[in-house]
This record gives structure tokens, C-alpha cells and sequence, in this order.
């Protein structure tokens, strides 16, 4: 059997595996990491071992093709070149902007991708606008590996993190790292404000709705915002309307006021739009109350149901934690859990453009949100070993050469046409049964590695 023969055959039995590797090949080639690391570290140097193997063995782990930092490294030990104590040296001195850099250029060339398929895409959220959703993601605690936290008991965590969804793309575009576990998404809210552009709608929950936050998006950035409504953050506004009722909505009513808040000096007019819920939520809420000032032309209707895509990036998340390898516990180090995390970012992205390609391959834009991803990693993870096996890398760049964003997305669909659909659709369940109650546990008791490492530099 010939090497096109070997091939078509994979693309028919696991046509993701065979898109994900295509994707692989060029965002993270040697030449493309190496050079981004160059760019971007400042106190870490590449020595011996090159960061392009190090981002080679995190994306093994992080698609479960690999089980661990370990495994992959014995998988790999003869390209690797170097000791696994060397490897984990290195995971634990690459810097945050590193990990965010490649999340940054990857999304962008993934964007490409996406822009450059020929089928139909779901409809945007906030048509006329370019939408970005945050949120914050405290990591996971690590196992107690690292010499000072050996005898402390409670949870070692390893980092924050805020990441940034396009949900129009359905990418993870930025994301902003830091190393203090206990650090609070308010102390990085000046970083999210740098990334803010005009004409944009920044959408968040209630921690990011600060008056310092909306004020300098809204004047000197001359964009948008919803945000949810803390009373303990923004606890007075002035109005001189009651608010309105404006209609009914999926799950409550809907209203309407226009507010204004005072904050260094300077007025900011908004809107204050309620949904009061026929149930409440899962804390107990009757009403949730949204801030914006996005213009009247925009409907509270329109804001109320672009709101609910917030959701979007929580499965985001669960698809990271669950589907994905985005927190691996042995890795102690903030350095080496933060990059982690973002090679596992880098991966989602890239699942996401292959349903996007699966949509459409299939002439169905729904059927994009229909792929289940778990089923999507599960066969790569699957398949993985057979088909590197059977079509080495040699022979997978002799297959495909090289290729342009837009080649490499008409080839993404015409792989995606060969996929049964069947065997990677979502099950759908039921709704959820109330928890039952549960006595207290040990909660809150945690401590921030960061600051633990950092009283062994004083």
C-alpha cells in the first residue's frame, strides 16, 4: 500500500486525527515556536533543549495522547536529546508571556482558518460588533512535589488565569497569566483594559463590572461593555426613570433603566437591564441585573439573550479541565502549570476549528456545536500512535508539503465531508437533579505557591 492509499485510509476511519495533525504541522512547527520563544523570553535562554520539544511533549499531554509529562518524554527521548530531569527544568523557567504569546499567534493564524472556509458559520452574537468574553480561571491545586510545600497541608495553587474567547470564532484568543494563586482578577483588570479596542463589547460577570473598569471602556476607550451588576462594587447609581418593562425573555421578564454613575470626576450613562427569573439560580437569585452601554439601536432583548453566550466560555472551561489536559497536578511550579495551561488553550482552539471545518463540510452550521469535543479528543488520543506509526512525520510533510492558512482550510472541509457524523454527536441529557445536602468540608483552605517560592528567593 502506497503512502496516498495509507493516508486516504486514515482520513475515512479518523478524519479529525488526520485535521489535527495537518494543523499541528504548521502552527507548531520547529521553525515557528522556536522563533516565537526568541522573541518573547527574557531571562530564559533555549540551551540544549529547544522550546519547540518542550511545546511538542505539552501538546501530546494535553490532546491525552500521552498521560503524562513523563510519558511523552519517554516517547520522544531520542529527539528530545536530553535528560526528563532537563525537561521539567525548562517547564518550570518558561515565563507567562511565552505561554500567552503562543496562545496570541496561534489564534491568529487559526482565525485565518476559520475566516478562509467556504460554508456556513454560526450567526455572530452581536452582529456589528467584534464581541470578547473574560473570565477568570484560578488553576487547580498541584500535588506537593515542590521541597517547601511538603509540609503543608493545605492545597497548593499554582496560578490565575484570564482567558479571552472570540465566541463568533469560537477561539480563545489571549489570555492573561499570573503567578499568585490567591491573586484577584481585579489586580488584572489594567491589563484587560490594554487589550480593549474601539467598537468592541467586552462581556464579563460581576467581578469585572468595576466603575474603573467600565468608565475606561466606555470613555477613553470608546467601547462597549456588559458586564453583571455587583451592588458591592457599584452599590449607587443616579436615575430618573423607573425601570420598564420591556417583554418576556427564555427563563423571566425583562426590564429596563437608563442610570448614570459618578466615578473620579467624570459621568458615565448606561443602562441597567433586569431579567426577572421564573426560577431562581442555583445561589438563590431572583433577578440578575446587567450594566451596558451599548446605544439604544441595540435592544435589551438583543443584550439579554448575547448574555447567555457568557456560558460559552464557561464550557470553554470544562472542555480544558475534562476533555483536555489544561492542569496537570504534577507540575508545582507556576511557570510550568500556567504554560501548560495554555498549550491546553492552543489545543481547544484548534478542536474548535475542526468542527468548525466539520459545519462546514456538512453545509450546517449548527452541526459545528453539535461535535461533541470529548468524543473529537478521544479519537485523536486513539488514533494518534497508529497513524505517526504507519506515516511517519517525513512522510506526512512529503504527503502535504507546504501549505498555505487557505490550503490548509479547504483541505480541513474536504476532510471533514468523510467524517460520520454519528459517531462524534453530542449526547444530549436531561435536566440535573438538585444536589443533595451536604455537610460542611475543609474549603478555603489553600495557600499560593508563588508566594511560597518567593520566601525562598528572600
Amino acid at each position: 500500500m502506497n503512502l496516498d492509499d495509507m493516508l486516504n485510509r486514515f482520513k475515512k476511519e479518523s478524519p479529525i486525527t488526520v485535521g489535527t495533525r495537518l494543523v499541528l504541522k504548521r502552527l507548531l512547527s520547529d521553525e515557528q515556536t522556536n522563533r516565537l520563544f526568541e522573541q518573547h523570553a527574557i531571562r530564559q535562554k533555549c540551551g540544549e533543549l529547544l522550546f519547540s520539544s518542550v511545546a511538542d511533549l505539552m501538546a501530546l499531554v494535553a490532546l491525552n495522547i500521552k498521560p503524562s509529562v513523563h510519558a511523552a518524554y519517554k516517547a520522544k527521548k531520542q529527539e528530545v536529546g536530553v535528560s526528563v530531569a532537563s525537561v521539567y527544568y525548562k517547564l518550570q523557567g518558561i515565563e507567562p508571556q511565552v505561554g500567552r504569546a503562543l496562545v496570541r499567534e496561534t489564534a491568529k493564524d487559526l482565525a485565518v482558518l476559520h475566516a478562509s472556509m467556504k460554508g456556513p458559520k454560526p450567526i455572530p452574537v452581536m452582529r456589528g460588533y467584534e464581541m470578547r468574553i473574560i473570565d477568570g480561571n484560578h488553576l487547580a491545586g498541584t500535588e506537593h512535589r515542590i521541597e517547601e510545600l511538603r509540609s503543608i497541608g493545605a492545597a497548593a495553587l499554582p496560578g490565575l488565569a484570564i482567558p479571552i474567547l472570540d465566541p463568533d470564532r469560537r477561539l480563545l484568543i489571549d489570555v492573561i497569566p499570573c503567578r499568585d494563586g490567591h491573586a484577584n482578577e481585579a489586580t488584572l483588570h489594567p491589563q484587560i483594559l490594554d487589550l480593549v479596542q474601539p467598537d468592541e463589547v467586552w462581556m464579563g460577570d460581576r467581578v469585572f463590572g468595576t466603575k474603573t473598569m467600565m468608565t475606561q471602556i466606555a470613555l477613553d476607550k470608546q467601547s462597549h461593555f456588559i458586564f453583571r451588576h455587583s451592588l458591592g462594587l457599584v452599590p449607587n447609581w443616579a436615575s430618573n426613570e423607573r425601570r420598564r418593562k420591556i417583554g418576556n425573555v427564555d427563563g423571566g421578564k425583562l426590564y429596563e433603566q437608563p442610570i448614570e454613575i459618578e466615578h473620579e470626576g467624570r459621568t458615565l450613562s448606561m443602562r441597567r437591564i433586569t431579567i426577572v427569573l421564573d426560577k431562581p439560580t442555583r445561589k438563590g437569585d431572583q433577578e440578575i441585573h446587567l450594566l451596558t452601554n451599548l446605544p439604544k439601536r441595540v435592544s435589551a432583548k438583543r443584550i439579554a439573550k448575547a448574555y447567555r453566550k457568557r456560558w460559552t466560555i464557561e464550557t470553554a472551561f470544562q472542555q480544558l479541565a475534562t476533555t483536555l489536559q489544561s492542569e496537570i497536578k504534577t507540575l508545582g511550579y507556576p511557570e510550568a502549570a500556567l504554560f501548560s495551561f495554555c498549550v491546553a488553550m492552543t489545543m481547544h482552539n484548534i478542536l474548535s476549528v475542526i468542527k468548525t471545518s466539520i459545519g462546514c463540510a456538512y453545509g450546517d452550521a449548527m452541526l459545528a456545536e453539535e461535535v461533541s469535543s470529548y468524543y473529537a479528543a478521544n479519537d485523536i488520543s486513539e488514533s494518534w500512535r497508529g497513524f505517526v506509526t504507519a506515516i511517519n512525520q517525513d512522510e506526512f510533510e512529503s504527503l502535504y508539503g507546504e501549505m498555505t492558512l487557505k490550503q490548509i482550510s479547504q483541505e480541513l472541509v474536504r476532510i471533514g465531508q468523510q467524517l460520520d457524523f454519528s459517531q462524534f454527536q453530542k449526547s444530549h441529557r436531561g435536566p440535573k437533579n438538585p444536589p443533595p445536602n451536604r455537610e460542611s468540608g475543609n474549603r478555603g483552605n489553600h495557600i499560593s505557591t508563588a508566594r511560597i517560592l518567593a520566601k525562598r528567593a528572600a
